[in-house]
């Protein structure tokens, strides 16, 4: 492990960069699942492959890597919005001015993402970006209490306790699944680049809604606290050094996934002894969306004070550095991701959808992300950024950034 410890404490931190790569593997497995189509689906097709790879890969993305990676990624925003911030202080005098234009070129790719992919989770972290510039005033104990509570979701809980209570509604904004499952499965199947644009385009208030009704919008703001506020603690900097408070966090954490996970399994019970109806049941619905959440965090927190404790192990650290390239250039690699599922999949391309199963997906995933991670480690050889990293680091210093080592 010799050579490890300087590597943690470069500037640009190893660990970060490979937990990244780790959360891009996980959200791209996300969407290879599903087709990537990025929206929702006649129930039919989710029934096409009923095979027992099938069923597995399924039970695995649900339990092991919904939700769970896209928070790790929100999380390593906030960690890396701190970061951005101590080193544009060291080169502007106006840090909010100069990271709110960084956010502006972050919301043109946004844009433009969107409208080819729909499912495009940046158009999401720009404003909520813009709130981290106010956010980033508050005391340790604040961070810590008003994260804790957007990452279990409790101000949709609350909302929707009223909504159940005084109007008998669950959802707190209407959406349209079936009239939007037809228009994506055309999308997919039929529609032309140009359609499957408009299409994307129109589909804002779809991804909207369900930011709302998840409770995805606050959980991902609350995991940009809590990596800001791990940022402030320095414990990625200085791994070694915070090493008993990385352990008691994923102990307590792994406790809290066993309890939940049997509070889970008693309430399942309950409603099997005592036949309860499940359909239009809005407060199991609620109750059951208050477990998912809380399994998640504990889960997600597990998956990331775990994976710094493996990089301080030296056949682990030779393992998961691996994916440090795929890391660092992440807005390349998760645009590049969006590129080739859409065109192994949709009609614009390939059209395989709905000729292969999940699970071959799932594979076809693992294959393409390690060709990703070979791409990044070679191309990071030559040039000192990503080619969509350098437009943006080149855009926020109105200035053309060094491309090619020396």
């Amino acid at each position: 492990m010799q050579s490890s410890a300087p590597l943690l404490n470069k500037p640009r931190i190893l660990t970060i960069d490979a937990l990244r790569g780790f959360a891009l593997f996980g959200i791209f497995f996300a969407h290879m699942i599903s087709w990537f189509v990025g929206g929702p689906l006649p129930e039919e097709y989710y029934r096409l492959h009923q095979d027992i790879f099938t069923g597995i890969s399924f039970a695995i993305y649900m339990l092991l890597i919904n939700a769970k990676f896209f928070a790790i990624f929100s999380f390593l925003f906030g960690l890396s919005f701190y970061i951005q911030m101590q080193s544009l202080a060291q080169r502007y005098p106006n840090v909010a001015a100069r990271f709110a234009w960084r956010l502006c070129i972050l919301g043109m790719i946004a844009i433009a993402h969107h409208c080819f992919w729909r499912a495009d989770i940046l158009s999401i972290y720009v404003p909520l970006g813009f709130l981290l510039l106010f956010f980033r005033h508050l005391s340790d104990r604040a961070l810590l209490i008003i994260g804790c509570l957007l990452i279990l979701n409790i101000p949709s809980k609350l909302v929707e306790l009223v909504s159940i209570f005084g109007f008998q509604h669950y959802p707190l904004m209407d959406s349209r699944n079936k009239a939007d499952a037809q228009a994506m499965l055309f999308t997919v199947s039929q529609a032309n680049f140009s359609e499957m644009v408009q299409h994307n385009a129109h589909a804002a208030y779809e991804k909207l809604a369900y930011q709302i009704n998840s409770g995805r919008l606050w959980i991902t703001l609350g995991f940009f606290l809590l990596g800001m506020l791990v940022g402030r603690w320095q414990w990625f900097a200085k791994i070694e050094e915070h090493k008993t408070q990385l352990t008691t966090i994923c102990k307590k954490s792994a406790w809290l996934l066993l309890i939940i996970f049997i509070i889970g399994v008693l309430l399942a019970i309950v409603v099997f002894i005592s036949k309860m109806p499940t359909e239009d049941n809005h407060l199991l619905a609620w109750l059951s969306g208050l477990w998912f959440d809380s399994l998640n965090a504990s889960l997600t927190f597990i998956y990331i004070s775990g994976f710094a404790l493996l990089m301080l192990k030296p056949r682990w650290f030779n393992f998961l550095s691996t994916l440090a390239p795929a890391g660092k250039m992440a807005l390349t690699t998760y645009l590049m991701q969006s590129l080739i599922g859409v065109f192994i999949f949709f009609n614009v391309g390939f059209g395989v959808f709905p000729l292969t199963s999940p699970a071959e997906n799932v594979l076809l995933a693992v294959a393409i992300f390690g060709l990703q991670v070979f791409f990044c480690k070679w191309w990071l050889q030559y040039f000192n950024y990503g080619p969509i990293e350098w437009l943006w680091r080149s855009g926020t210093d109105l200035k053309w950034q060094k491309m090619w080592k020396s």
